[in-house]
């Protein structure tokens, strides 16, 4: 009857822990959109400042799920230095690039090639939380990003979203103005 009862539990336990194939989920969605709405701004930011997309996170789970870094490995010609912002968006309202959405200003990490970017405070992420990257791009720069991708780093992620990155590599192409969203759905 013990051992009965062991397999019983187990069962049991085995089947409440499977979740659905969408419980997590990233996509990484291309942009190519200017908001440098005159050429002063141009000069005030040290170039165009443009919004190369979007990373969102859905969850189905109500567990809370926190992130407090993104990292996006640069995958193209050598970059000496890139400057960058995530903003978070606000589901109420159109996105704007305004302090009250900023979450963080990148690091860039010129031998790693890598954008770096920490949050001021860890976020927990909602049944959707919608993060955008904006990049501050000198126009000498601007053909090179074209030509590259940003592949989002695993080890930066929250452990439930960490089978995205090793299902597939999630990868922004800034150069891709189809606006075609790319998702990996896991298992938890």
């Amino acid at each position: 009857m013990k051992r009965f009862t062991h397999i019983f539990l187990f069962t049991i336990c085995s089947i409440l822990s499977i979740k659905s194939a969408d419980d997590f989920t990233i996509t990484l969605k291309p942009k190519w959109y200017d908001l440098s709405s005159n050429g002063t701004q141009k000069v005030d930011f040290g170039g165009k400042w443009i919004l190369v997309g979007s990373i969102t996170f859905k969850k189905r789970s109500k567990d809370p799920v926190y992130i407090d870094k993104i990292t996006l490995q640069w995958k193209g010609d050598p970059i000496d230095h890139l400057c960058g912002s995530l903003y978070k968006k606000n589901q109420a309202k159109d996105f704007l690039p305004i302090e009250d959405n900023l979450i963080s200003d990148s690091l860039w990490n010129k031998n790693k090639q890598l954008l770096i970017l920490k949050f001021d405070e860890k976020e927990n992420l909602g049944p959707t939380t919608i993060f955008y990257l904006v990049l501050t791009i000198p126009e000498s720069l601007e053909p090179l990003l074209k030509t590259g991708t940003f592949c989002l780093e695993e080890q930066c992620l929250p452990k439930p979203f960490k089978h995205c990155a090793q299902q597939e590599k999630l990868s922004l192409a800034v150069n891709d103005t189809s606006n075609r969203p790319q998702a990996i759905q896991i298992l938890n």
